[in-house]
């Protein structure tokens, strides 16, 4: 072989080397490119989902600066009510009661006057009978028209009467305000009526019926 036929035979070698080299530099940064795509895809799903969550926590957000605004301002305009609420919550929950139940006891029994006094010797917001119950829950009478003090007492009386009958809580509610002396349906019926348990059990508050009818609460 002639020195020019292997020129030529190395510079076609070194052609074939070069292009076989840059064939295989565009298969590599075309599967980088594709790798790039789909991690460019990958990243774009997660931006759209950060950005949805960050949607729902801004409105969640939003709901609770709402609601601590209502909180505040019930607070500041009716502070009396707002504690007798706050009260009832956290009793309600310590006796296994809802809260919504123990409020609409409280407006048929006293109408949220904390120094409602009965002709029968019921005292305070739950209207506890202090002759009754002065033994049996070591009254101080001297503490009967604290909210707190007086809630609990009516709430202790309640849940009596309901581990007495068993969970009905129907039979708990006249005995508590009647005691063993006749049963009282009309009484289930005004709680019924009050917005209160309407609210808590998803429907319109009900007229108090005319007569007497086993109403199960």
């Amino acid at each position: 072989m002639t020195l020019k036929k292997i020129y030529y035979t190395l510079i076609f070698v070194g052609l074939v080397m070069t292009a076989s080299m840059s064939i295989q530099t565009i298969i590599d940064l075309t599967g980088q490119k594709k790798e790039n795509l789909e991690t460019v895809s990958q990243l774009n799903e997660k931006v759209a989902h950060l950005e949805k969550d960050l949607s729902y926590y801004k409105k969640e957000t939003e709901k609770i600066n709402f609601y601590q605004f209502k909180e505040n301002v019930f607070q500041l305009k009716y502070p009396k009510f707002s504690n007798i609420a706050r009260t009832v919550f956290k009793k309600s929950k310590e006796y296994g009661f809802s809260p919504y139940l123990t409020m609409a006891l409280i407006q048929v029994e006293s109408n949220f006057e904390p120094y409602a006094v009965s002709t029968a010797g019921a005292y305070g917001l739950m209207q506890v009978n202090y002759s009754v119950w002065k033994n049996n829950l070591n009254i101080d009478f001297d503490r009967i028209y604290e909210h707190e003090y007086n809630i609990d007492l009516g709430l202790k009386v309640l849940k009596h009467y309901y581990d007495e009958a068993s969970g009905n809580l129907f039979t708990a509610l006249f005995r508590y305000n009647n005691g063993y002396k006749y049963n009282n349906t009309r009484y289930n019926g005004k709680i019924a009526a009050t917005k209160f348990y309407a609210h808590d059990n998803g429907k319109k508050a009900t007229k108090v019926p005319n007569k007497d009818k086993n109403l199960s609460i």
